[in-house]
């Protein structure tokens, strides 16, 4: 329900339908970023784009500085252009009774609720479009954010390093997420009750460590350079 609580769904309909009608409003270019996460796998990987005034094609004809104008950069216009976004790279999602999953929307680990067409986007905004679940009676979203921290951007074969892993509220408050299956090092760790996970890196070259866990969106790759002892990336 593109950022939009179920419960009020004819309201936000006639809302988007308005939306869509009227010009788009420009804001001011910055560079972000933007990721996608599918029902089942990463769509798009951490991309940065900088924003332009280009309005994005119709029928949503959105803002080049929104959300939905940050999209468009990144998926080479590879979504449906849609004020209520239902399909991006070819993954299509339209809430019904009987398939409550739509695209939701994060901006800097808090969910967006205005809708990517409206949501104006500053400079350095992390943007992270995911298959949410709403359900009756509340319809308030189920799927959270997962977000890793702490690793070194370099590090020696052999060496251990500790990364933490949030989960976010949609208010953007963050808490530690355990069970958390942190992959891309020696081997699968998980994350204990402080969403403390310590990984040891032993092959040359470049690491990619990731978090996921199950109900959760999967945290961004960040890339870890193993290099040899006395050596540098």
């Amino acid at each position: 329900m593109q950022r939009r609580h179920l419960a009020a769904l004819v309201a936000a309909v006639l809302l988007i339908a308005l939306a869509a009608s009227a010009p788009a409003l420009a804001g001011t270019p910055a560079t972000v970023s933007v990721r996608v996460e599918g029902a089942t796998s990463t769509l798009l990987g951490l991309t940065t784009v900088t924003t332009t005034n280009t309005a994005t094609p119709p029928p949503g004809n959105c803002s080049g500085t929104t959300a939905a104008g940050a999209l468009q950069l990144a998926t080479m216009g590879n979504w449906d252009h849609e004020a209520y976004i239902q399909t991006i790279l070819g993954e299509t999602h339209e809430w019904t009774a009987g398939d409550p999953r739509y695209w939701a929307y994060w901006i800097n680990d808090t969910y967006a609720s205005e809708g990517a067409c409206t949501d104006q986007l500053s400079e350095g905004d992390r943007v992270l479009f995911l298959v949410d679940r709403a359900t009756a009676p509340n319809y308030t979203p189920t799927v959270f954010p997962l977000e890793l921290s702490g690793a070194p951007a370099e590090i020696t074969q052999g060496a251990s390093a500790t990364v933490t892993v949030n989960k976010y509220s949609t208010a953007g408050v963050a808490s530690a997420a355990s069970g958390v299956a942190v992959h891309g090092g020696e081997s699968t760790v998980t994350t204990d009750a402080a969403g403390h996970a310590t990984v040891t890196f032993n092959a040359l070259g470049t690491a990619h460590l990731r978090g996921t866990k199950s109900g959760f969106a999967p945290t961004a790759s960040v890339a870890v350079c193993v290099h040899a002892s006395g050596g540098h990336c």
